[in-house]
């Protein structure tokens, strides 16, 4: 029975997560979006959120097998384990940055943008193969090296993991409670929100200011190239890529008129739709090349998207500020429209007569008497179970006595379903607590979410290749949280305990900052020491986050 259970959970389960995704994610995705990069968001959020689903079905196989002396499904399990991990590896560490820079390129061509996408990802292999080198190196003099390739791989990926988690967990255990306290009460979120009003508007002006010198800079490059007479060799690729920044620029024009609302000047058209400068203009700005013509074209790719970006979190934000205003004084009726619950926004199958105003009813008595109290029950349990996280991490190291109140919960095999529920709770909410961190984070010029079809292909791939990377390194961390032994999981990351430095005694030891990172949290020093130490390129905001901000608001803040 269990070889069939078993079977079931790894073959249907991936499938039925992958067409979750692959639905939540066209909400966000551009509607011109290639279908190898949207497949590749896909598979490696599927597999991300396939790792944590397993997870407690692994726990629960182990205790039941160590109770009955019995290690059925154990060998699927584990080749299951094998394979995903390794998937995940190629999605997340080659796959991903390379579709990464391939949508960012400005190039004209399908090889010289894959070219391009290599030479770019080529630095960064570069610089981890060089601390890699220079680690063995010092373990070779010191003749401490031990086990073989496929461990050090392991060890590597589940040691970068981990730091992220330390630094993810650090804010997200201390930050989630809040979270849910602020919701519950409007008139406290609304300072945050309209202090952050403020700056997001800036944000957005100062990227509508690069994308309009982004495209005088792409006219004046347009025009010298209009008055050549290029009749060489290269002569029709540069047509082409002339054509296409061309293109690329009017587009950019039209979308600085939507999100500004402004009219751009008018200009007498020449070839191509390109204003004819004066002569001037090619002293200053020399015939361009092939190369130089894909600079503009990225140049103007990355100003769009920021543009957009900025316009985006902007709008939403103001919606959320509507959206807590009618809750603070009390008017739910327009709260709950701001939620977007309107007759023509449902679909014809699922109305039937006052479908729309049960709806409405509904949410209009949640909004008004059980929202908050939820909320602050929220806060008070996700305050229960970080310091339950924070006590059993102080003492991952030990061996005998030890503060791991979640290890009380897996002394024995209480079957299948109430197992798996012990599992699931503390496991999702850190899954909750590191990927909620995530979508805080702000990093310069870096990526995110964007609700309405806003959010670019290099967004999602990020999105997905940071989750994809950070769930087996959760997933190892938290057995060793509940000390529970024998999962098949651990046989498999049990490779890299071997590894010097980045193998047993580091995933016990290091994860104990958490409790001072928690700490500094608590006294609100932790944002400033993190900008101290990355420069001021990374920073968390605080206070309120992106669409779905409210994760009790049923339906998100149109």
């Amino acid at each position: 029975m269990y070889s069939t259970l078993g079977l079931l959970v790894l073959t249907c389960g991936p499938v039925l997560v992958a067409f979750i995704v692959a639905c939540i994610l066209l909400r966000f995705a551009e509607k011109d979006a290639s279908w190898l990069s949207f497949l590749t968001c896909v598979a490696g959020v599927a597999i991300a959120v396939s790792v944590v689903a397993v997870m407690p079905y692994d726990v629960w196989q182990a205790l039941s097998a160590k109770d009955h002396h019995s290690h059925s499904g154990g060998s699927l399990l584990r080749n299951t384990w094998a394979a995903t991990y390794w998937t995940t590896a190629l999605l997340s560490y080659l796959l991903c940055p390379i579709l990464m820079e391939f949508e960012a390129s400005g190039d004209f061509t399908v090889a010289a943008r894959l070219r391009t996408s290599l030479r770019r990802n080529a630095v960064f292999y570069g610089v981890y193969a060089l601390i890699m080198v220079l680690l063995l190196i010092i373990l070779v003099a010191r003749g401490e090296v031990h086990g073989d390739l496929q461990s050090w791989c392991i060890a590597a990926s589940n040691a970068w993991g981990l730091f992220v988690l330390t630094v993810l967990m650090g804010f997200g255990l201390v930050a989630v409670p809040r979270h849910f306290w602020s919701l519950s009460n409007p008139g406290l979120l609304l300072q945050d929100l309209y202090r952050n009003a403020v700056v997001k508007d800036e944000t957005r002006l100062s990227r509508l200011f690069e994308l309009q010198d982004a495209v005088a800079q792409a006219r004046a490059e347009l025009a010298a190239h209009v008055q050549l007479e290029d009749e060489g060799p290269t002569a029709a690729t540069q047509r082409r890529a002339f054509a296409t920044v061309s293109q690329m620029t009017d587009r950019c024009e039209c979308l600085h008129m939507e999100l500004s609302g402004a009219r751009m000047p008018v200009r007498d058209k020449g070839i191509g739709g390109i204003s004819q400068s004066p002569s001037a203009t090619l002293a200053l700005h020399p015939p361009p090349s092939l190369a130089r013509f894909a600079e503009v074209h990225r140049t103007l790719k990355a100003a769009a998207l920021e543009a957009r970006r900025a316009s985006c979190c902007f709008d939403s934000h103001i919606q959320r500020c509507i959206f807590f205003e009618d809750l603070e004084q009390g008017d739910h009726r327009a709260a709950v429209s701001m939620l977007g619950v309107r007759r023509a926004t449902m679909p014809s199958q699922f109305r039937f007569f006052g479908s729309n105003n049960l709806r409405q009813s509904l949410l209009s008595f949640w909004l008004r008497h059980i929202r908050a109290r939820a909320l602050l029950g929220l806060g008070h349990a996700s305050c229960i179970l970080s310091a339950i996280v924070v006590l059993g991490q102080l003492t991952l190291f030990a061996d005998g006595w030890h503060l791991s109140l979640l290890s009380l919960f897996f002394r024995q095999d209480y079957g299948p379903c109430l197992t798996q529920a012990f599992c699931l709770v503390p496991l999702a909410y850190m899954a909750y607590t590191a990927y909620f961190s995530i979508f805080r984070l702000k990093i310069s010029g870096w990526y995110g979410l964007y609700g309405n079809h806003s959010t670019d292909t290099g967004s999602l791939l990020w999105c997905a290749s940071i989750l994809a990377r950070l769930a087996a390194p959760l997933c190892y961390h938290f057995l060793l949280l509940i000390r529970v032994n024998g999962t098949t999981f651990q046989a498999f990351m049990g490779q890299m305990n071997m590894v010097p430095v980045l193998g047993a005694s580091f995933n016990q030891v290091f994860p104990c900052l958490i409790a001072l990172l928690c700490c500094c949290n608590v006294f609100n020093v932790y944002s400033r020491f993190l900008q101290f130490f990355t420069l001021g390129v990374m920073e968390f905001e605080f206070g309120e986050g992106g669409d779905g901000d409210d994760p009790l608001g049923a339906v998100h803040v149109r």
